[in-house]
C-alpha cells in the first residue's frame, strides 16, 4: 500500500526562484513527519515535469493568467470580476480540470488531486479569485484545504471580491497569513475574524543543507578559498532587478538609468564593507529566472564596485533552496534585497541588513514586525547611498549581538511554526 502523503500547492509557483522553492520545501518539512511525500504545483511548463518528489503541472491547465504582472491593472481587475461572476453562477471554467470531468490531457493532475490529502493556496503571498474557487472545489471533495502563507487584502475590488473571500474564509480549514497587514484587511469582511491567524512564512521551517554540502560548493571558488585563508569575514549578498523592492527604488527612474543607479547604490555599500572591514563579498543567486536573474543583477553591481576582483565573487550556478540556506549559515553577515534570503538568515542565525523601501509591506511585515528586526531594515527610498553604507557597516560591527538576539527570535518562531502545523493538520481524522 502506498503511504505517500500527497500535497497539492494549487498556485503558480515559479520554482526557479529559490524563495518559492524554500516555501515548498518548508511545507514539506512541516507536514511530512518522516512520511514519503509527493508535492504538486503549477509552473510555466509545456507538459507535466517531475523534479524529484515535485510534480510540476502546466500553469495554463487551471490559471487564466500568470501571477499578477501579465495583465495591466485594468485588465487584471476586469478578468477577476469576470471569474468572480462565473463562480457565482457555478461555472468554474478551467478549474474543472482538477476533476475527472475536466480535459483528458489533464488526467495526471486529476489523479494527483484525487490522491491529495492537502490542497493549499496562498503561498508566497499569492492569492486571487481563482484561489477561492480551488478551495471551494477541494472542500466539496473532502480535502483538508486552506490558505497557507498569504499576503493579500480586500482594499481593491471589495464590491466583487467580498462575497467570494468571505465564503472562502468560511470553507477553509485554516487561514494563515504571513504578516499582520493582510490578516487585518481580510478580517474586515470575515464573519469569524478569530479564524484568521498570522504565522511565519513556511520558508522559516525549511531545513538547510548540511554544512559539508555548503562548504563543498563554496570551496570550488578560488577567490573564496583565498578569502578564507586570509581570515576575511564573508558577507553574503542578494541583489535583484525585479519585483516590489526594485520597483520601489528611485521611482523617478526607469530602464537603464534605474538599473545603473541601483547598481551604484549597492556598490557604495559593498565598497565600504570591503574598505573598512576587509570583507569578502559573496553574491548569491536566489533567483535564476530568465526575466529576473540575480546573477545578472550581481554583475551590474560588480561592474561599479571599486574593490579589487579578489574581494568578491558571484556564485554563478543554480543552487537549490536548501543549499542556499546552508551557504548563508556559513557566512558572517548578509546584506539582502531578497526577502527569502533574509528569512534564511533569521532561520540559521546569520546577522543581516535588509534593503527595501517603505512600500514593501512584505519585508517590513515579516522581517520587521514578526521577527522584531525593524532596526535592521534600510529603506532605500529614504536613505542616501552614503548613509546606507554607514548603517550597513554599523550593523556589521554589531553582528555578535545581533546573532545573540536572533537565537531568541528563532526559538519564538519555532514555537509559532509548531502551533501553525497543528492548525493546518487539524484533527487526525481530518486527513485520510
Amino acid at each position: 500500500m502506498d503511504n505517500t502523503l500527497h500535497i497539492l500547492i494549487a498556485d503558480y509557483v515559479p520554482i526557479a526562484n529559490k524563495g518559492e522553492e524554500a516555501i515548498v520545501r518548508g511545507i514539506e518539512d512541516m507536514l511530512s513527519d518522516g512520511q514519503p511525500l509527493a508535492i504538486g504545483l503549477f509552473d510555466n511548463v509545456q507538459e507535466v515535469t517531475q523534479r524529484g518528489n515535485i510534480t510540476v503541472f502546466p500553469r495554463e491547465w487551471i490559471f487564466r493568467f500568470e501571477g499578477n504582472s501579465s495583465l495591466s491593472a485594468r485588465g487584471r481587475i476586469l478578468m477577476q470580476m469576470w471569474i468572480s461572476a462565473q463562480f457565482r453562477m457555478g461555472n468554474y471554467g478551467p478549474l474543472k480540470n482538477l476533476m475527472t470531468s475536466g480535459a483528458k490531457v489533464c488526467r495526471p493532475l486529476q489523479d494527483f488531486f484525487k490522491r491529495a490529502q492537502y490542497v493549499l493556496v496562498g503561498h508566497d503571498g499569492v492569492f486571487c479569485v481563482e484561489s477561492c474557487g480551488i478551495i471551494h472545489l477541494a472542500k466539496k471533495h473532502g480535502k483538508r484545504t486552506g490558505i497557507l502563507g498569504a499576503s493579500t487584502g480586500i482594499a481593491g475590488g471589495r464590491f466583487y471580491k467580498a462575497w467570494l473571500y468571505r465564503r472562502t474564509m468560511e470553507e477553509s480549514d485554516f487561514c494563515v497569513f504571513r504578516e499582520e497587514h493582510s490578516c487585518e484587511s481580510i478580517g474586515q469582511i470575515c464573519r469569524d475574524p478569530a479564524k484568521l491567524q498570522v504565522a511565519p512564512d513556511p520558508a522559516f521551517a525549511m531545513q538547510p543543507a548540511p554544512p559539508k554540502a555548503a562548504r563543498e560548493v563554496l570551496e570550488h571558488d578560488e577567490r573564496y578559498r583565498k578569502a578564507i585563508q586570509a581570515h576575511k569575514p564573508i558577507v553574503a549578498v542578494t541583489v535583484l532587478e525585479k519585483g516590489r523592492v526594485y520597483a520601489g527604488f528611485r521611482r523617478d527612474l526607469h530602464g537603464l538609468a534605474k538599473q545603473q543607479a541601483h547598481a551604484a547604490y549597492w556598490a557604495a555599500i559593498l565598497n565600504a564593507l570591503v574598505a573598512k572591514h576587509g570583507a569578502f563579498v559573496l553574491f548569491l543567486p536566489h533567483s535564476v529566472e530568465e526575466t529576473g536573474s540575480d546573477i545578472v543583477a550581481a554583475r551590474h553591481v560588480a561592474e561599479q564596485m571599486k574593490a579589487s576582483p579578489e574581494d568578491y565573487t558571484i556564485l554563478e550556478r543554480d543552487c537549490g533552496a536548501r543549499l542556499l540556506k546552508g551557504i548563508v549559515r556559513e557566512c558572517d553577515f548578509l546584506v539582502g534585497e531578497r526577502t527569502h534570503s533574509l528569512i534564511g538568515a533569521v532561520s540559521v542565525g546569520t546577522p543581516f541588513a535588509a534593503m527595501t523601501n517603505r512600500q514593501d509591506t512584505r519585508t517590513h511585515g515579516i522581517i520587521g514586525r514578526m521577527c522584531r528586526c525593524e532596526a535592521r531594515i534600510i529603506d532605500m527610498d529614504t536613505v542616501s547611498e552614503k548613509d546606507a553604507a554607514k548603517r550597513v557597516c554599523e550593523l556589521f560591527e554589531k553582528r555578535d549581538s545581533i546573532t545573540e538576539s536572533l537565537e531568541r527570535i528563532r526559538q519564538e518562531l519555532s514555537a509559532q511554526i509548531d502551533a501553525m502545523v497543528r492548525v493546518v493538520k487539524g484533527p487526525s481524522e481530518s486527513v485520510s
